[in-house]
């Protein structure tokens, strides 16, 4: 399991985060995301903008997962480090159904990931973070929130 970071903002955007699988890695995933069709809010500063980029989902749906469980809703990730010091990041991933309505969300993280490296790895959802329906009604994850800030 990966510790948290930015645990109080974790706390506050996702309710209940667990994380695990996580590696840096130089190398690229395949570049898919279903967070292509999501956007940034405008009231966040292109600072902000860059850094929802430098998250992607990589596969998510139902597989039978060894640390959660067979049936398993798993979304896999990838965070790579577009600027130009070491960050801490926290991604919000939101979880819709087939309407496109809003099931819940859950959150990744990433500390001190230095620039130019990636992070991958996968979450389960649980049904904690499910808060309008229920799990098995999940049939996207989506690139929510990201925060990115300087390691201390």
């Amino acid at each position: 399991m990966r510790r948290l970071g930015l645990a109080a903002a974790a706390v506050l955007m996702a309710g209940a985060l667990v994380s695990c699988g996580g590696t840096e890695d130089t190398a690229s995933g395949d570049g898919k995301s279903d967070s292509t069709s999501e956007s940034v809010p405008a009231a966040e500063s292109s600072k902000a903008s860059a850094a929802f980029g430098d998250v992607k989902i990589t596969k998510a749906g139902v597989e039978d997962h060894q640390v959660w469980g067979d049936g398993a809703y798993v979304v896999h990730y990838e965070i790579t480090n577009t600027g130009a010091d070491a960050a801490n990041y926290f991604a919000e991933i939101r979880l819709v159904d087939k309407d496109g309505d809003h099931l819940g969300q859950t959150g990744v993280t990433a500390d001190r990931l230095g620039p130019g490296k990636s992070s991958t790895g996968d979450i389960g959802v649980l049904e904690a973070e499910i808060q309008n329906g229920k799990l098995s009604d999940i049939v996207a994850a989506k690139v929510g929130t990201v925060d990115r800030t300087k390691p201390e």
